[in-house]
């Protein structure tokens, strides 16, 4: 009696076994089904792209701005009949962003079964560094390099740096205290501190409306940058500052005094490098 007990409990027990294994590949045979399927139905079949603005209200592609939407499909690098749930997201937004360099942002969400919706926020010119008698390298608020042109494109003028292998789409680059390579004794003098001084003025500028005011940043000082304001203030800030600390200061001095005060013809200077991190505003006679 005991053998035949011994002998249903191993049959079971294999039983048992057998129908895990069952289960077990069966749900893989699922998974590959649900996958085939995936790959089947979910194509690109249509590709819907919108600009952002300042706002943060988005529209479609219009004739008027700078990128058509086929020129922003074609630099993502996805083509009708690609398979939706395997698109690389990454390089599909870093294509943009090499290729068209007046786009700042990209953000891409998939809708099933068929539609990529790309988003992209385009930049401004906001600043230009001469390279040449007559070249110039067009700058947004990061940075970044757009284009080459002729003149400074009513741009505020950057005075003071010598940019490194310019590349549209990239971040300025400029000497970093390298060897002049002519055969002459000495090195080229670090601009590194400058650069990032320009980089962390330009944002704090835009946010309180006063990029368009600013003639021209002069950071061929080693100490200070300073900012032509209209060519009436001289504004002096030292590099390394809390910008936009000092730019707040400066837009309150313009509301609450200046702009009160001083009539349209007055001029003067703004000193904010004094060691008692106080303001100094003077008129000149």
């Amino acid at each position: 009696m005991a053998k035949k007990r011994r002998n249903r409990r191993q049959r079971n027990h294999r039983r048992g076994r057998f129908l895990g294994l069952y289960v077990f590949f069966s749900a893989i045979l699922v998974a590959f089904a649900i996958l085939a399927g995936c790959i089947v139905f979910f194509k690109v079949s249509h590709v819907e792209v919108y600009v952002r603005d300042g706002d943060g209200n988005t529209s479609p592609i219009a004739a008027t701005d700078r990128y058509t939407e086929e020129e922003i499909v074609e630099a993502s690098g996805v083509h009708i009949g690609d398979n939706l749930l395997l698109l690389n997201k990454n390089q599909a937004v870093i294509g943009i962003l090499n290729r068209l360099p007046y786009v700042s942002s990209v953000s891409m969400h998939k809708r099933l079964p068929g539609t990529l919706v790309l988003t992209i926020s385009e930049s401004e010119a906001m600043a230009a560094i001469q390279t040449g008698k007559q070249s110039w390298w067009l700058v947004d608020v990061n940075g970044k390099l757009l284009q080459q042109a002729a003149g400074s494109q009513s741009c505020m003028v950057v005075k003071g740096l010598t940019l490194v292998d310019p590349r549209s789409g990239e971040i300025i680059q400029v000497p970093d205290g390298v060897s002049s390579g002519d055969g002459s004794q000495g090195t080229v003098p670090s601009q590194q501190l400058q650069k990032d001084s320009l980089l962390k003025v330009l944002h704090p500028l835009q946010d309180y409306d006063l990029q368009q005011h600013i003639r021209s940043v002069d950071l061929t000082s080693e100490s200070e940058l300073v900012l032509d304001y209209e060519g009436r203030i001289k504004v002096k800030i030292p590099l390394e500052s809390n910008f936009d600390y000092k730019i707040k200061y400066f837009a309150k001095i313009l509301t609450e005094y200046v702009d009160v005060k001083w009539s349209d013809k007055d001029t003067g200077t703004l000193d904010m490098t004094y060691d008692d991190g106080h303001p100094h505003l003077t008129k000149n006679s």
